[in-house]
C-alpha cells in the first residue's frame, strides 16, 4: 500500500462529511406542517436564530423581536455555530394539521448543552416552560433518555409558537426535531441496542488486547489497551450514556471527566504511536515531534481542571488536528524506513483519526453535522478496530522473527508461549462470546425493574400467537397499571416512584409461571403479562390473585408507607381465533382503562367474541 492512499481516506471521509442536507425553499415565517402520515418532522428552512450577545433578554422579548423579524434564517441544517459566544435563540412555528395524536416531543439529538429552556405558546398564548440540559439532573428529562425531549401537546388543527433558548460552553449544536412519544420510544430502543453491539465490540477489543499483553509483555499492547479503555469511556460520556447510567443526579461529574478523559486518550494514542512504529531507531525527527505532544498532553491532562470547561474543552479539541497530523505523518516516515507494520497502521489510524478529526470540525462550526460527521468516531473506530488487528497480528510475527534470529536456543519457548497464547485468546473468544449473550439479555431487559422490555414484549407477544394459532390454544394478555403513579412521582419524588415501580415489577415475576409466562415493561408505569395457552376465565383469576396480591403491598418513603394498587385489563384469544399482537394490545388496554375508569384497583375484562370490555 502507497502512503498516499491514507491521505486519501482523509479525503473520502472530508467529503462524504461536507454532504448536508439543504433547508427547503420555504419561507422562515412559515410553520412546520404535521400531517396524519408521519410521525416524525424538522422545521428545515422554517427557523430563525437571534444570538443574545449578554444572555439579558426574556422569552417574551426574544419572542416580540421574532415577530418583529429579528434574528437570521438557519442556512445550514442542522445548526451547527461551533465554540460561539453569547445566548441562542431559536424560534419555529408548527400546526397539527391532522395527525391524531397530540403527544409529541422536541429532540434535540446531542448530549452536551449546558442549559436549555423550551417554550411553546397554548391556544390561549400562554407561554408554557420546560427546562433541560446536561448541567440538571437526568431525572429532569420528560423520558429517562440519552438525548434531551420535551413533551409538546399539539391537538389537531391547532398551532404553536415554539422558542428554544439555548446556553452552553460547549459547541453549540443543535439538531431538534419534533416526533410522537410512540416514534421516540420506538427508535429510542433500536438506538440502545446499536450502541450495546458496538459497546460490546469495544468491550471484546479491550479484553484481547489485555490477553495479548499478558502474553506477550509488548508496552504496544498496554498503551492500546489503555487507549480502548479511555476512547470507550469518552464516546460513552459524548453519547450521554456516563451522564444516563452512571452519575445522573451529578451533571458537574459528566463535564470534568469529559476534559480529563479527552487528553488522556490522545496521550494513549500518542505513547502507541512512539512504541509500535519504533520511532525512536526508525525517525528521530518523528521521535522529537511526538514526544513534544505527549508533553503537551500530559500537561493538558494536569491542568484542564484548573482551566474550566470552556477553555479546557477548546483547547483539548483543537489539539486533536496536531495529534493526528503526527500520528500520521510519523506512520508515513515509519513506512519509508521499511517498517512493514506502519503500513498497516497507517491503514487503520487514517479512518480512526479521520472520524476525530471530522467530529472536532463540527465542534468548531468548520464542518456541518450530518451521520457521517455524528457518527464519524464511531464508524471510524470500529473500522480501525479491525483494520489494526491486522497491524498488531503482524506486530507479533516480527517480534516472533527477530527471537527466532537472535538466539535458536528460544524456539522451543516461542512455541510454548504461542500454544498458551491460542489458548488464552480461545478462552478470551469463548468470554467475549458470554459477554455477548449477556448484552444480548440486557438488551431485551428494562434497565430498572428487570422486566422485559418493550422490544422483547412486541416479538414474544407475535410468536406466542403463531404457536397459539398452530397448536388450536387459548392465548391471554394483562395490562397491569399502577393506580396514581403521577401522584407518587410528584409527592415523593422520582427515585421513590422508581422503588414502588421495581416492587410491582418483582411481585408481578413471582406471580407468574416462569417457564411459561412472562413480565414485560410496556412503558411508564404499564406491564404487560402473557399467558400462553390460558383462556379468559383462567386469565381473570391470575388477574384478580394479582391485584389481590399488589394491594397488599407497602413502599417505605422515608417514614411513611406508601399502600399501591393497580388496575387491570384482561383479553383472551379463544382457540382457533387468530389476531395481531398491535390488535390484542390495544383489546387489553381498552379494558385496563375501563378499569381505571370504573375507580381503579380492579380487572376488567374484553369480551373477544362481542368485540367490547366487561366488569370482573
Amino acid at each position: 500500500m502507497r502512503p498516499g492512499a491514507a491521505l486519501i481516506l482523509l479525503v473520502l471521509t472530508g467529503l462524504l462529511a461536507v454532504a448536508q442536507p439543504t433547508p427547503a425553499e420555504n419561507s422562515d415565517d412559515a410553520p412546520l406542517v404535521l400531517h396524519a402520515d408521519q410521525d416524525s418532522a424538522e422545521p428545515i428552512g422554517r427557523m430563525r436564530v437571534l444570538v443574545d450577545a449578554q444572555g439579558r433578554l426574556s422569552a417574551t422579548q426574544a419572542l416580540a423581536a421574532f415577530a418583529a423579524n429579528a434574528g437570521q434564517a438557519i442556512t445550514r441544517w442542522p445548526p451547527t455555530f461551533g465554540f460561539a459566544d453569547g445566548v441562542h435563540w431559536f424560534h419555529f412555528r408548527v400546526r397539527n394539521q391532522d395527525h391524531p395524536d397530540p403527544r409529541w416531543l422536541l429532540v434535540i439529538e446531542y448530549s452536551l448543552l449546558d442549559y436549555l429552556d423550551l417554550y411553546s405558546a397554548d391556544g390561549q398564548g400562554r407561554l408554557l416552560h420546560q427546562v433541560g440540559g446536561d448541567r440538571l439532573p437526568f431525572s429532569a428529562r420528560r423520558f429517562p433518555h440519552r438525548h434531551f425531549n420535551f413533551a409538546l401537546e399539539l391537538p389537531s388543527g391547532e398551532q404553536r409558537d415554539i422558542l428554544l433558548r439555548v446556553s452552553t460552553v460547549s459547541s453549540v449544536q443543535v439538531p431538534l426535531r419534533l416526533e410522537t412519544e410512540r416514534r421516540f420510544l420506538s427508535a429510542g430502543q433500536k438506538g440502545q441496542i446499536e450502541l450495546g453491539i458496538y459497546y460490546g465490540l469495544l468491550l471484546g477489543l479491550f479484553a484481547y488486547n489485555v490477553l495479548l499483553f499478558l502474553s506477550t509483555r509488548d508496552r504496544s499492547f498496554l498503551y492500546y489497551v489503555l487507549y480502548v479503555g479511555l476512547f470507550g469511556i469518552g464516546q460513552a460520556n459524548l453519547n450521554g450514556l456516563s451522564f444516563q447510567y452512571f452519575w445522573p443526579q451529578s451533571p458537574e461529574w459528566d463535564d470534568l471527566i469529559l476534559i480529563l478523559v479527552i487528553p488522556a486518550t490522545l496521550l494513549a494514542i500518542l505513547l502507541f504511536t512512539r512504541r509500535f512504529l519504533e520511532l525512536k531507531k526508525r525517525s528521530p525527527l518523528a521521535l522529537r515531534a511526538i514526544n513534544v505532544l505527549i508533553i503537551g498532553q500530559a500537561l493538558m491532562l494536569l491542568s484542564a481542571p484548573f482551566f474550566g470547561y470552556r477553555l479546557a474543552i477548546r483547547l483539548e479539541t483543537a489539539s486533536v488536528f496536531l495529534v493526528a497530523i503526527g500520528a500520521i505523518g510519523s506512520a508515513l516516515l515509519a513506512w519509508r524506513r521499511k517498517l512493514g507494520a506502519a503500513k498497516y497502521y497507517l491503514l487503520a489510524w487514517s479512518f480512526m483519526l479521520a472520524g476525530i478529526v471530522v467530529y472536532a470540525s463540527v465542534s468548531f462550526g468548520l464542518l456541518p453535522k450530518n451521520f457521517f460527521t455524528e457518527y464519524g468516531i464511531l464508524l471510524g473506530s470500529a473500522a480501525e478496530m479491525l483494520l489494526l488487528s491486522f497491524a498488531l497480528a503482524y506486530r507479533i510475527n516480527e517480534l516472533r522473527r527477530e527471537h527466532e534470529s537472535l538466539q535458536h536456543d528460544y524456539a522451543v519457548r516461542l512455541e510454548v508461549r504461542v500454544n498458551e497464547r491460542t489458548t488464552e485468546l480461545k478462552q478470551a473468544l469463548t468470554d467475549l462470546q458470554g459477554a455477548n449473550r449477556r448484552l444480548r439479555e440486557y438488551s431485551q431487559r428494562d434497565g430498572l425493574t428487570g422486566a422485559h422490555n418493550r422490544y422483547f414484549l412486541d416479538e414474544a407477544l407475535e410468536r406466542g400467537l403463531r404457536v397459539a394459532a398452530e397448536r388450536g390454544e387459548a392465548f391471554s394478555l394483562l395490562m397491569v397499571d399502577i393506580d396514581h403513579f403521577k401522584q407518587i412521582n410528584d409527592n415523593f419524588g422520582h427515585l421513590v416512584g422508581d422503588s414502588c415501580l421495581v416492587a410491582v415489577a418483582s411481585r408481578l415475576k413471582s406471580c407468574i409461571r416462569e417457564a411459561d409466562d412472562f413480565v414485560a415493561r410496556f412503558g411508564g408505569e404499564e406491564f404487560a403479562i402473557l399467558l400462553p395457552g390460558a383462556d379468559l376465565a383462567a386469565a381473570a383469576e391470575r388477574a384478580e390473585r394479582i391485584r389481590a396480591e399488589i394491594a397488599g403491598m407497602t413502599v417505605e418513603a422515608g417514614e411513611r408507607r406508601i399502600r399501591l394498587t393497580v388496575s387491570i385489563g384482561v383479553v383472551s384469544l379463544p382457540p382457533g381465533a387468530t389476531s395481531k399482537g398491535h390488535d390484542l394490545l390495544q383489546c387489553a388496554d381498552q379494558a385496563l382503562y375501563r378499569a381505571k375508569g370504573a375507580g381503579r384497583n380492579r380487572v376488567e375484562l374484553f369480551d373477544w367474541a362481542k368485540g367490547d370490555g366487561r366488569r370482573e
